[in-house]
């Protein structure tokens, strides 16, 4: 027999869904679950805060028992300080796709909260894989969506001051293209008969491929790209900054970040904002050596590092990998965090490092950097960091017979404020975390696991700003 639930139940059930998941646990063992549909595939999620203390988290999911086309759709979701899900749990499907892979995407927020994204489209008939950004109110109402009509990979979206945006994204990696949109999503630049105008950056016989793109204090945005020569040729990382009006200011040859080696293939590294027109870097090279550096360029595009970058450690007996970098304003200092090595070739043991560098790339903790967890036989992924009041904050993936994240805390002198401790000890793998930091210092990760029985699931957790975990 069928039992329908009558008006008012269903109203019930509805306000249960939506208000009922969430609330961030104090245990490791107990994270909260965003996107766990059994046996559909959640993957790549991206969060970033509100001014409100609020967060939006993003990913893909394909949904097996859906309809078509059935693909990796876009899915969104609200979130409280304390974690409860302000949208029905599963979250909201901002586009119905029908892709079959995934590519990296844009995620950001407006001084209004509301969310932004970018992200490759198989909807337009004109191009198989088009760029769109659509953009949603805190009640998940879409505002609008601005499609492109050309082919695309990889979109980065940022909010500018003014509450215009800019899109960019990489063409067949041979070129990038700049899209600014107006707070109605319409295109703000075009041509003398009205059709949308981008700004194309290419060069004959190399690859350009979008790195990051982020916003500045005056409207202006900076972007870093990836320029590669063949298939087997160095990779080097380049950045610009572009005005409001769509003016090249770090000149037609760009910042030239790192020309010294080159890039590992497929690594596209981010960046982060000093908060005054510059931008902080921090890469690794698999040319000549497995070696981590970081560059500051200034507002007027001038280094602040000398040029292809410092070195955070000059211990050449061992390599090292994936960093993590953030940036503390009122000192002009940077701290990176990396995968340590025992070498290259063997790469049998790995271990978490540190080094701070002072406003002119001066190594502050030694010329090895600091050991915050000594090599041993387990993988060490997916670090990152960000600053906070007292110090900074770091996260990582550890892999093995008892995978985890972990956390740490450090003050100036890189002693720990908060001795290691556990974020999800879950006993299943992770992967692809991501983390940011609310205006209040409260931070919040996610990331990917397998399901329990076939798929992924995307999973969340929030750390307060004296390392305890929770809501605020």
């Amino acid at each position: 027999m069928t039992r329908r639930l009558s008006p008012a139940a269903m109203t019930l059930a509805l306000c249960l869904s939506a208000s009922a998941w969430g609330q961030w646990s104090t245990d490791p063992q107990h994270n909260s679950a965003v996107a766990n549909v059994a046996g559909a595939s959640q993957v790549q999620p991206q969060i970033t805060a509100r001014a409100d203390g609020h967060w939006w988290i993003s990913w893909f999911a394909l949904h097996p028992q859906g309809t078509p086309p059935l693909g990796y759709g876009v899915y969104l979701q609200r979130l409280g300080p304390d974690g409860k899900e302000q949208f029905v749990h599963q979250g909201i499907e901002v586009a119905k796709l029908g892709l079959r892979s995934t590519e990296d995407y844009g995620l950001a927020t407006d001084a209004q909260g509301n969310a932004l994204l970018a992200y490759q489209d198989d909807r337009l008939p004109a191009a198989p894989t088009a760029i769109t950004a659509s953009k949603l109110d805190s009640s998940g109402n879409l505002l609008w969506n601005s499609m492109t009509a050309y082919f695309g990979h990889s979109p980065r979206v940022a909010v500018l001051p003014d509450g215009q945006s800019m899109v960019g994204w990489t063409v067949d990696a041979n070129a990038l293209r700049l899209r600014k949109l107006d707070a109605l999503g319409q295109p703000v630049w075009r041509t003398p008969r009205g059709q949308p105008l981008d700004y194309i950056l290419f060069e004959p016989n190399v690859s350009y491929q979008l790195a990051d793109l982020q916003a500045t204090p005056d409207g202006s945005v900076i972007f870093s790209f990836v320029r590669g020569n063949g298939t087997f040729g160095t990779r080097q990382l380049y950045a610009n900054k572009m005005s409001p009006g769509g003016q090249l200011l770090w000149g037609p040859g760009h910042a030239r970040i790192f020309e010294g080696g080159s890039l590992q293939q497929g690594n596209f590294p981010r960046f982060v904002a000093d908060g005054v027109g510059g931008a902080v870097f921090a890469w690794y090279s698999v040319a000549p050596q497995l070696q981590v550096f970081a560059q500051h360029v200034l507002a007027n595009g001038q280094l602040a590092f000398p040029p292809d970058g410092v070195p955070v450690s000059t211990d050449l007996r061992q390599a090292r990998v994936g960093p993590s970098v953030s940036y503390q304003p009122g000192t002009g200092e940077t701290t990176v965090f990396w995968t340590e090595l025992d070498s290259a070739a063997t790469q049998s043991q790995r271990a978490v490092y540190a080094q701070k560098l002072d406003a002119r790339g001066v190594r502050q903790w030694g010329e090895g950097g600091r050991a915050l967890q000594p090599l041993a036989a387990q993988g060490i992924t997916d670090l990152r960091s960000a600053p906070v009041a007292g110090g900074t904050l770091a996260f990582w993936v550890q892999s093995g017979a008892q995978p985890s994240i972990q956390g740490i805390k450090l003050d100036a002198a890189g002693a720990p404020l908060c001795a290691q401790f556990a974020v999800s000890t879950r006993p299943a793998d992770k992967s692809r975390l991501t983390s940011g930091v609310a205006p209040s210092g409260q931070a919040l990760l996610a990331w990917q696991e397998p399901g329990a029985t076939q798929g992924s699931a995307i999973y969340t957790q929030a750390v307060r700003a004296d390392c305890t975990l929770g809501g605020q």
